[in-house]
Parts: C-alpha cells; sequence; structure tokens
C-alpha cells in the first residue's frame, strides 16, 4: 500500500514538474502577447489625448518594431555576458551539479595523489 502510495505520488510530481516547465516555456510567448496589449493600450490612450492615429493602420508595423526591439535587446543582453553568469547563478544552487563538481574534485584529488 505504501509502494502504491509513493509510486502515485512520483508519477504525479512528474506531471505536476512537466506542467510547470510548458508553463515557463510559454511565458516569453505571453510576454510578448502582453507587449501587444499595452501597445494597443498605449496607442488608444493617444487618440484620447487628440493624436490622430490609425491603430488599425500603425498596431502590425508598431507590433513588429516592438519585437525586433526586444529581439536586439535580447541579443545585446546576451552578448554582455549577463545570460551566461545568471546560468552560472543557477547552476551553483543544483543540488545536482553540486555533487557532480564534489565528485570531479574528488577524482581529481585522487588522479594528483598518484
Amino acid at each position: 500500500m505504501k509502494e502504491q502510495a509513493l509510486k502515485g505520488f512520483f508519477s504525479f510530481r512528474k506531471v505536476l514538474i512537466y506542467g510547470k516547465v510548458w508553463a515557463q516555456r510559454t511565458m516569453s510567448w505571453i510576454a510578448i502577447l502582453n507587449s501587444a496589449m499595452i501597445l494597443f493600450l498605449v496607442l488608444a490612450k493617444l487618440q484620447d489625448y487628440g493624436i490622430k492615429i490609425s491603430i488599425t493602420r500603425w498596431f502590425i508595423p508598431l507590433f513588429i518594431v516592438l519585437v525586433v526591439i526586444m529581439i536586439i535587446l535580447g541579443y545585446l543582453e546576451d552578448k554582455a555576458g549577463f545570460h551566461r553568469e545568471e546560468i552560472h547563478e543557477i547552476a551553483k544552487r543544483n543540488p545536482i551539479y553540486t555533487e557532480i563538481l564534489e565528485r570531479l574534485e574528488r577524482i581529481e584529488k585522487k588522479i594528483s595523489e598518484k
């Protein structure tokens, strides 16, 4: 009974974790859609202030420009090394990565002693 409960828990945990990973993968797409909605609201607000903007004509080109700017900023962030440093800090907190490093250090110590 206990083994079945544990097996069920581990199966549920795996499904839950996969769901979380997939949700995280979609967050970048949701951020792009959110940017589109904010752009639409800004254009609509500009119309409220009397600035003549045809939302139907300018929305798609401005959205494309916004996405290109986001891509350029992401590229610059990557080239500046922010992504690499962020991944390095995240890896330090990963218990599997820490264990691998400890095992490598032990192996290197044994090799250097020979």
